[in-house]
């Protein structure tokens, strides 16, 4: 059975255009690009993935999808705010929504249906959370009355939900 994800890790030298490096090996690109850092500085040298998806089923299209959001929303707010990229999150991140949305209207109307894979199910319920957590974030952040420690915990909560959602997704696609 092939893989689902093909990832392809790429280790740059500082001015150079080429790969010095390429692996589909996580753990060994990590060592790789930590040796290297340790050498020469993080600030010169950078590692890329590339990520090929091949006949993917519902639960990994998921993850695929949930994994561009991720990348979209760190790409938004760690490259300067552009309002390109925070288009691109939107959408995205509505794209998201819908599909929990239906799936979560499957579920209600067809309350015997039973998961196929739990953990793919479970990954879906944390990626619900998570979504919620935000929106109620978002709306108690521009209410007049709010608390400054409620909002931080607000916050802190989906950053958990981030962490567990990112812990989930890299060990499906392999990063």
């Amino acid at each position: 059975m092939p893989m689902p994800f093909k990832v392809k890790f790429q280790i740059f030298e500082p001015g150079k255009q080429a790969p010095d490096f390429t692996t589909s090996d996580a753990r060994l690109a990590k060592v790789e690009y930590r040796d290297r850092c340790n050498k020469k500085g993080c600030a010169f040298t950078r590692m890329t993935t590339e990520i090929e998806c091949i006949d993917l089923t519902k639960p990994e299209q998921y993850v695929w999808l949930v994994y561009r959001v991720r990348k979209a929303i760190r790409k938004y707010y760690g490259e300067g705010r552009k309002h390109e990229d925070l288009m691109a999150s939107l959408d995205l991140e509505k794209q998201l929504d819908n599909w929990n949305t239906r799936t979560r209207f499957h579920l209600q109307t067809h309350p015997k249906c039973k998961p196929d894979d739990e953990k793919a199910f479970a990954f879906f319920q944390v990626v619900e959370e998570w979504r919620n957590a935000w929106h109620k974030y978002f709306t108690y952040k521009k209410s007049a009355d709010k608390d400054p420690d409620v909002e931080r915990e607000m916050k802190k909560q989906c950053y958990d939900f981030e962490k567990e959602i990112d812990k989930y997704v890299n060990l499906v696609i392999g990063l």
